[in-house]
């Protein structure tokens, strides 16, 4: 009996080169980079730790970028995975070849979090390349003198940067599992852009904020601007909240889509 060849791989290399024809992914890199622009200019104005030195501007400016505008982005392109193709049938064409649904949904996942890597990279090298124009990312001191070394820091920066990608995964599994639920794009897109606002302006007044993964998007880059200033800074306990919470999310909002898309009938 002949096995079925895994069939992940090549719906992968389908999703991206359908996402390399769209529009929203290139609008959402430059959006990101005109945001960056703006927050060079106005950084001065909007904070001291911004003029500190190039790692205290890099976590002031990635903290902004990914306040607002960066997980939209993120939430939007998720969103529309699988709602633009059950809104108009192609689904069922997609569905007609010999591939398991659970193949398609994790290829679909997989690109969501290719263009979260993209938008991540995209506003580090804005940043860090404005940055430099002012700044060179050299050791961390005070008037005492060198509180961390180059390599100290850019050790520190480096692990902020892969901690910022947990919570933001979480984010297109989010996008994602509102992409099974709702056939048409831009309601999608709708839903998964107000709820994620709506969750954002309402955690806190309502005593949620502690169990909302969101919180920890900004968390890494908070971090990261205290150790440009030379403080003691440590990464628990709120680093094992970020991991415990986010992956539980991520694991959740992935599990609860996939079921959703392998029962759900697409001929209507």
């Amino acid at each position: 009996m002949k096995t079925r060849p895994n069939q992940f791989l090549p719906l992968l290399r389908n999703e991206l080169t359908k996402a390399a024809r769209r529009r929203l992914p290139y609008f959402g890199i430059l959006c990101i980079g005109l945001l960056c622009l703006v927050i060079y200019l106005a950084a001065g104005r909007l904070s001291n730790t911004a003029a500190t030195n190039a790692w205290g501007y890099l976590a002031f400016s990635m903290q902004l970028v990914f306040t607002d505008l960066g997980p939209i982005f993120i939430v939007n392109f998720a969103a529309m995975l699988l709602s633009q193709e059950t809104g108009t049938g192609t689904i069922r064409a997609a569905l007609a070849a010999p591939v398991h649904r659970w193949e398609l949904y994790a290829a679909k996942a997989a690109v969501g979090v290719l263009y979260m890597f993209v938008i991540s990279v995209a506003a580090l090298l804005f940043s860090a390349a404005l940055a430099k124009v002012h700044y060179d990312f050299g050791a961390v001191g005070d008037s005492f003198g060198v509180v961390y070394g180059r390599g100290k820091v850019l050790q520190e920066f480096l692990l902020g940067y892969a901690l910022s990608w947990i919570p933001l995964v979480a984010l297109v599994a989010f996008g994602l599992f509102i992409s099974t639920l709702i056939r048409t794009p831009g309601t999608a897109v709708s839903v998964a852009t107000g709820s994620l606002l709506i969750i954002d302006f309402t955690k806190n007044l309502v005593g949620l904020g502690p169990y909302i993964f969101t919180k920890d998007i900004g968390y890494p880059w908070i971090v990261l601007a205290q150790f440009a200033q030379g403080m003691d800074c440590q990464w628990q306990p709120e680093l094992q909240n970020l991991l415990l919470l986010s992956g539980a999310f991520a694991l959740a909002a992935f599990g609860a889509g996939l079921i959703l898309f392998v029962r759900k009938d697409l001929n209507h």
